[in-house]
């Protein structure tokens, strides 16, 4: 089989000199938008649904799944596709990790996950048309009102979320449950076995609207598609197309208006006022990372969807650059890591850990848990024993992380103090403990206690805060210090949803956030 360096083979474009060099072309738009995510894609079309001419800036690349090859890396053949201009740092989903990293350095690649090692935290942050949709597991789980509140300001209406934004993103993803056919074939037998254990050991659990498509998986289960989602590719993309990714939905609906244009390979650098609008810079890069020139984009308004990581960074680094100095001095505070945990354990017999995928279900565990609101989400992970399941946890952080900018290095930093890492963990555990203590066998049930094994609190892939409403922003993504500047995506969420995976949730407030501004800052 030809390496991935074959098949995409690098193009050196030559140029008499360098790119920074170069005269930087200006081009003008009435609305900017930065990144492509939850955030940035529900921006553009509801902006195009008003007939305003739209930028969106994407820092990664279009991928567009097809039926002659693969288009994406997969979880037991890494390469290039899988990491954001990086060769080595691959991340591995066991805790500890069990399956081995490549052996030798990968094509440095435009790919789908960057890696971030910040001061006491580790970050993965997407890159591609559709942001983290092409990288997620299709949850969009929704949080209780009890949870909700323990999050977010009361002057949000809960039922308003409820009855309106919370559905109107499932419908524009095509979200549902795992029919009764799927969950009961071969390949999920996990999934009842995390029903069974939980509904055992007393945990509410549910099946999660998944935006995806569930008939692909039928036709990878009868063998009608390639299998993808059944042998449980679900971080780097999907090449059956089982995902219902935003650039199929949200994305596409606003290119196909006419008035959005979609520019992938533009990582954005700059941004700063000039005469009562925004000024952005962007690099133009090929598939390697090589700079090929630069963009500069002057727009009325500036909406930023580059994801928590992105967009506070970019601020942070504008505030003390001066492009953007009044912006408020909470700026870079009340980030969190959504309260992130992996743990698994071995229940000491088959438990089809490889295979079975996106995820399914969601065990709640918000009432008894003395620690707090726990919720699991098992997975498929290849790098596991075949006995094991794997699972995802998220609570309700309390931690605040900050953001810092270095002038003798240009760089904005993520500061993390790990003091609640160990109850996170602990929270955890006790959850995964009720379900490995209600396996019949006492002894099994024993025997799987003793393998638990809780991870995370300083790592994870659903970052939020960092331009957080009511600190630097207000209620709708209005970011303080400056009009016509708004903040769509999860920099908007201060420290974690409310005991859920972000995609939801960020997607339901930029909803609610575009409904506004649209009717009351955008002529």
């Amino acid at each position: 089989m030809p390496s991935f360096a074959a098949i995409f083979a690098r193009k050196t474009v030559e140029s008499s000199y360098p790119a920074q060099q170069q005269k930087i072309r200006s081009s003008r738009c009435r609305a900017l938008v930065i990144g492509s995510g939850f955030g940035g894609a529900i921006a553009a079309y509801r902006l195009s649904q008003r007939g305003i001419e739209t930028v969106v800036l994407e820092r990664g690349r279009r991928w567009v799944t097809s039926n002659d090859n693969d288009v994406f890396a997969t979880t037991r053949d890494l390469d290039g596709r899988a990491n954001w201009l990086n060769r080595t740092d691959l991340f591995t989903y066991a805790i500890p990790p069990i399956g081995e990293r490549p052996t030798e350095p990968l094509d440095r690649y435009v790919g789908l996950v960057e890696h971030l090692h910040e001061d006491g935290m580790y970050v993965l942050a997407p890159a591609g048309v559709g942001g983290g949709s092409l990288v997620y597991n299709t949850c969009l789980v929704q949080p209780s009102e009890e949870n909700f509140y323990a999050c977010f300001p009361r002057e949000i209406i809960y039922k308003e979320m409820n009855s309106e934004f919370y559905p109107e993103v499932i419908r524009m993803m095509g979200a549902g449950p795992i029919p009764d056919d799927v969950l009961d074939s071969t390949y999920y037998q996990g999934a009842r076995l995390m029903r069974q254990l939980a509904v055992s050991g007393g945990v509410p659990i549910h099946r999660i609207n998944a935006a995806t498509d569930w008939n692909i998986v039928r036709d990878e289960i009868y063998g009608r598609r390639r299998p993808s989602a059944i042998e449980g590719d679900i971080w780097y993309g999907a090449n059956s197309g089982y995902k219902n990714s935003l650039d199929k939905n949200y994305l596409k609906y606003a290119e196909e208006s006419g008035f959005v244009t979609v520019q992938p390979l533009s990582n954005v650098l700059d941004i700063a006022e000039q005469d009562g609008k925004y000024s952005v810079t962007c690099a133009r890069i090929n598939e390697h990372g090589d700079e090929l020139s630069r963009e500069k984009y002057i727009a009325d308004f500036l909406f930023m969807g580059a994801g928590s990581m992105g967009t506070t960074k970019l601020l942070v680094r504008a505030k003390h650059t001066g492009g953007l100095p009044n912006l408020d001095a909470s700026i870079g505070q009340m980030w969190g890591n959504n309260g992130d945990t992996f743990g698994h354990f071995s229940v000491g017999a088959p438990a089809g850990a490889h295979e079975g995928g996106p995820a399914h279900l969601v065990a709640t565990d918000w009432k008894n848990n003395p620690m707090g609101p726990q919720t699991c989400i098992a997975y498929p992970d290849h790098t596991l024993p075949e006995d094991a399941i794997q699972y995802l946890g998220m609570s309700i952080p309390t931690e605040k992380g900050y953001f810092d900018y270095d002038t003798s290095t240009d760089k904005v930093t993520l500061h993390w103090a790990n003091k609640e890492t160990e109850r996170t963990r602990e929270r955890m555990r006790l959850t995964l403990e009720k379900f490995a203590g209600s396996i019949k066998d006492p002894e099994r049930a024993k025997m799987a206690i003793k393998s638990i094994q809780v991870g995370g609190g300083d790592a994870t892939a659903h970052p939020c805060g960092g331009v957080a409403m009511g600190y630097a922003s207000d209620l709708y993504g209005r970011v303080k210090g400056y009009k016509g500047l708004y903040v769509t995506d999860a920099a908007f969420i201060p420290l974690g949803t409310a005991a859920c995976n972000p995609a939801l949730t960020t997607a339901a407030f930029a909803e609610r956030s575009m409904q506004e501004i649209l009717k009351t800052d955008i002529a």
